[in-house]
C-alpha cells in the first residue's frame, strides 16, 4: 500500500502593534491552526510585528515542517475588504519603527519588486481582490524577504474587522490542492 505525503500550510498572522492591540491577522492564523481540510494540516501561529523576527520565525517553521503553502497575514487599518498582495517591493517606511525599534529603508540588495506566484490562486480562492501595493512597513517587508528567501509565500491584507478563518482555511487548502496537481502534472 503506497500511503501518500502529508500536505500542510503554515498560516502566520501578526501580534500587536502600535494601536492595534488585538490584531485580527493573529487572531485568525490561531483559530485555523490545527484544522484538516480536504486532507491538508493548517498550522497557524501569531508573529510578532519585527521585520527581522517575523521572517525569520517563517523559514523556522517552514525548515521543520515543508509547507506547501506559507501565508502571512496582516492588518490594513484602512481597507474595507480583505486584499490578496500580488507584489512585496524592496521598499520600507522610514519614519515608522517596527516593535523592535527598528526601522529599515529597503530589504539589501535584490530585485525592486517579486511577484508572488500564488496571488491570483489564492484571490481566487478567497473570492476577494488583487492589490498591487502591500504598503511600506513590515507586511510588505515580510512578503518581500519571504519570496526572496524562497519560500512558497502568499500574503492577505484583512480590514480591521479581520475575516472568517473557515474562509481562509479553505482556500489554503484549495490553493494547496492547485499546487501539487501543478507538481505532479
Amino acid at each position: 500500500m503506497v500511503q501518500s505525503r502529508a500536505l500542510n500550510a503554515l498560516v502566520l498572522g501578526f501580534g500587536p502593534f502600535g494601536e492595534v492591540v488585538d490584531n485580527p491577522s493573529a487572531r485568525v492564523a490561531c483559530a485555523v491552526s490545527g484544522r484538516r481540510v480536504g486532507g491538508v494540516d493548517i498550522i497557524g501561529e501569531a508573529m510578532p510585528v519585527s521585520y527581522g523576527r517575523s521572517v525569520t520565525l517563517a523559514l523556522v517553521r517552514a525548515a521543520q515542517l515543508r509547507p506547501a503553502l506559507v501565508l502571512g497575514i496582516g492588518v490594513a487599518v484602512r481597507r474595507e475588504v480583505a486584499m490578496v498582495e500580488r507584489y512585496g517591493r524592496n521598499r520600507a517606511a522610514t519614519r515608522a519603527a517596527d516593535i523592535d525599534g527598528v526601522r529599515v529603508r529597503n530589504h539589501g540588495e535584490g530585485p525592486g519588486v517579486l511577484e508572488s506566484p500564488y496571488a491570483e490562486e489564492l484571490a481566487g480562492a478567497l473570492g476577494v481582490p488583487l492589490s498591487d501595493d502591500a504598503g511600506s512597513y513590515v507586511c510588505n517587508a515580510w512578503l518581500y524577504r519571504s519570496l526572496r528567501c524562497g519560500l512558497p509565500a502568499a500574503f492577505l491584507h484583512v480590514p480591521a474587522q479581520g475575516i472568517e478563518p473557515e474562509r481562509v482555511a479553505e482556500a489554503v487548502a484549495r490553493v494547496v490542492h492547485i499546487l501539487e496537481h501543478r507538481a505532479a502534472s
